[in-house]
């Protein structure tokens, strides 16, 4: 099995695996910080903004660097799903010291990390064994994360929602494949670039599908709030950039752009042709409101299942950091060998 068959597999296994979680009770919002890089500061970031802002998420190294912000709190929560991130062992030396109790969310209970944080909230997920890009290790520290701040709704949906949103992504190849069959796009596909749009709390998944695009397919790829977006990064979009927006169209259209047609329908009257809108806030089949939980399963599952297949029409057996060597031994050297 190659590393791309074994994400999308691992993604399928997010169904039955994420509701035998061991969710944590809620923690006190008022005195906590949640840290995290890279997937694990998406998972943060969620929780952030599940927490109305009371609890707040930083990078590892805003510790390191500026060791007054572990003051400020009682308690941090340091998300590794190795356990080995040299910024996150640092961090939870320097939290230590200003005396803040430490908490590692963790799949590896014999780690660095958890070895260096007074107390462990440990996670196991199903995996196919092979070295691929984080899905399910990223979704189950994000139920942990959210948990923490807001509580989990009921998981019993997962199934739904996964067939509704693989059915639509497919639907959304097919539609991508058809317009770039007209136009000959494969002459100008290592020219363009992916943008992920979110708002409010969809702004950290539409993070988390800019790094799936680095990691599986290595194309430039970039994310924004909606808001943000219209300042400056709408004036360095190409024709063939594919632009995805994640979202509710209504609260577009009457809140972000105050206009009858929300972005998506202004770029596509531009005839920026790859400019794609998925409906997260509500189920395809019934067209009722989701449940926060429901809603962040729907936009995370939407964007690992299109990487995928983004991933797979292109061809790409091997996730493309796994494929390129030196630059995957580059990467590590700073994550894992910095001392």
């Amino acid at each position: 099995m190659n590393s791309v068959d074994a994400m999308e597999r691992e993604i399928r296994y997010q169904v039955e695996n994420l509701s035998q979680l061991n969710l944590p009770k809620q923690t006190n919002l008022g005195d906590c910080m949640i840290v995290g890089s890279g997937d694990s500061y998406v998972a943060a970031l969620i929780a952030q903004f599940a927490s109305n802002h009371k609890v707040i998420c930083c990078n590892p190294m805003d510790i390191v660097l500026n060791p007054e912000i572990a003051k400020k709190n009682h308690r941090i929560y340091i998300v590794s799903v190795s356990g080995n991130t040299k910024a996150n062992i640092l961090a939870a030396k320097v939290a230590k010291e200003q005396k803040v109790q430490t908490t590692a969310i963790t799949a590896n209970p014999e780690s660095k990390l958890a070895k260096s944080c007074d107390e462990i909230i440990q996670f196991q997920y199903k995996t196919t064994g092979i070295p691929t890009s984080g899905t399910i290790s990223f979704t189950s520290s994000m139920l942990i994360c959210l948990s923490l701040v807001s509580g989990v709704n009921y998981l019993g949906n997962l199934e739904m929602i996964y067939r509704e949103t693989r059915k639509e992504v497919e639907n959304l190849i097919d539609e991508e494949e058809e317009k770039e069959e007209e136009e000959d796009y494969n002459m100008l596909e290592d020219l363009s670039s992916y943008i992920f749009l979110g708002d409010g709390i969809l702004f950290p998944v539409a993070i988390y599908g800019a790094l799936k695009i680095n990691e599986v397919i290595g194309s430039r790829s970039f994310a924004y709030p909606l808001e943000e977006f219209y300042h400056a990064p709408i004036f360095s979009i190409k024709r063939h950039d594919k632009i995805m927006i994640l979202g509710n169209k209504e609260r577009e259209c009457d809140i972000l752009t105050n206009s009858r047609k929300p972005l998506y329908d202004k770029l596509k009257e531009l005839d920026f042709s790859s400019c794609y809108y998925t409906n997260c806030i509500r189920s395809s089949n019934s067209g009722n409101k989701l449940s926060l939980t429901d809603m962040l399963l729907k936009s995370i599952l939407f964007v690992q299942l299109y990487v995928v297949k983004q991933a797979i029409g292109r061809g790409v057996k091997d996730c493309y950091f796994l494929q390129n060597k030196d630059i995957l031994k580059l990467s590590s050297f700073f994550i894992y060998d910095m001392s």
